[in-house]
């Protein structure tokens, strides 16, 4: 069955009820909420615990070599996180120091979720793997799941794990061995378990629902990147910054928020709210029947530095990331206050990789525009900067210029 879905875009602007859970100096690409708690992971390396009425910070976890891709609860109080290098972290129900940390995945972490009787953990990588770890942290079976990264992972009630890859398969597991292989028709980017089912975020901006049959939902025709669900919801996220939500079998259309933070990476639906979480470093609170805005939605700004240059515009897309007043600190990356003339990797206050801190380079002027017309990837591997390129000389001339004033 197909089902294609005209949408209405809402304009909502209703008192706050609750604050939006502000702390990440970096993109959020990872949530999870359950009762009274939520725990999200970002590109800053770190992964918070918010105690969601207070809107507070409980704990700030940091242990990972890299962005925080993927977070879960655990029974009994405890927390997993898994990262950008690969590894998998166990936190106990207090402290800000890991039980155990260990290596799995070569490579990204994409989801954890646990077993629904709680016995088991499993997490998914861009390494094709899908691997088993017993609950105290040590990892078990190592299953080749996919050919390419694996995109999405979720248990099922009946005990069935499901794993979507980029070789365009949903494959089913019981246990370690695979039970069911379903061909998909464009690259999946996120999936969640929906009742006895799955929903699949697709790059062709379709969501799919596999069960018994097959439910298609197009949805702007921009690619989905993040969905999950509760047990009457759906929520689903493109790279524009779009939310929807959905519900009941035929996923009909609730409504539709677009939440001004950029692509939104991850979602998160628990106690009657729809938690947002992308590139602004805010998580954002909304009602999840009505799509009220629960929280101001203010995130980081530097409008002071906003003279309305075409660099100062191109500037916006780094602002999440670095700061260029030296009081405020790191973020995800560090602060460019005083940039050029300072060798790579050696910003105070900062933690950088290993191979930033053995990078014989300057930054000059030349250096920053080089640095946006090869990418990060080419121009300084190692980094853990997420990829990106300026491949108009124009822009990258006028951020350059606009750095050179604003980092005086």
């Amino acid at each position: 069955m197909r089902a294609v879905i005209t949408t209405l875009f809402l304009t909502l602007a209703l008192p706050a009820q609750a604050a939006d859970l502000r702390g990440h100096g970096g993109p959020v690409g990872a949530l999870a909420a359950q009762g009274d708690e939520v725990l999200s992971g970002s590109f800053d390396t770190r992964a918070i615990l918010w105690e969601r009425d207070a809107s507070t910070a409980q704990r700030v976890l940091r242990v990972h070599e890299g962005a925080v891709t993927a977070v879960a609860f655990l029974p009994d109080g405890r927390l997993a996180t898994g990262g950008q290098d690969g590894r998998v972290a166990i936190w106990g129900a207090e402290g800000v120091e890991p039980l155990s940390v260990e290596p799995a995945h070569e490579g990204q972490l994409s989801a954890l979720v646990v077993s629904p009787d709680g016995t088991t953990l499993a997490s998914a990588g861009w390494d094709g793997r899908l691997v088993l770890w017993a609950m105290d942290g040590t990892p078990g079976a190592m299953l080749e799941a996919h050919q390419g990264t694996v995109a999405g992972l979720a248990w099922l009630p009946g005990g069935r794990i499901v794993t979507a890859g980029s070789d365009l398969r949903l494959r089913y597991w019981q246990g370690e061995t695979l039970v069911g292989t379903v061909d998909l028709p464009a690259p999946p980017n996120a999936l969640a378990a929906w009742g006895d089912g799955v929903v699949v975020a697709s790059a062709d901006g379709v969501l799919r629902a596999y069960d018994e049959g097959m439910v298609e939902i197009g949805l702007g025709g921009r690619p989905l990147i993040s969905v999950a669900a509760d047990e009457g919801r759906v929520a689903v996220a493109s790279v524009e910054g779009r939310v929807w939500v959905l519900e009941g079998a035929a996923l009909s259309l609730i409504y539709e928020i677009a939440p001004a933070q950029g692509p939104v990476w991850a979602l998160a639906l628990a106690g009657g709210e729809l938690f947002t979480g992308g590139g602004d470093g805010l998580i954002r609170r909304w009602d999840a029947g009505t799509g009220q805005a629960l929280g101001g939605g203010e995130a980081i700004r530097q409008a002071g530095y906003d003279d309305g240059s075409l660099g100062a515009h191109v500037w916006r897309r780094c602002a999440v990331c670095h700061a260029l007043d030296p009081e405020e600190g790191e973020r995800a990356g560090p602060s460019l206050h005083g940039i050029f003339g300072r060798r790579i990797g050696t910003a105070e206050g900062y933690e950088y990789s290993a191979a930033l801190r053995e990078m014989d380079l300057v930054w000059t002027p030349e250096a920053v525009a080089e640095l946006f017309e090869q990418g990060p990837e080419a121009y300084t591997p190692g980094s853990r900067m997420p990829e990106q390129r300026i491949p108009d000389p124009e822009e990258r001339a006028a951020l350059v210029e606009f750095l050179e004033r604003a980092t005086e």
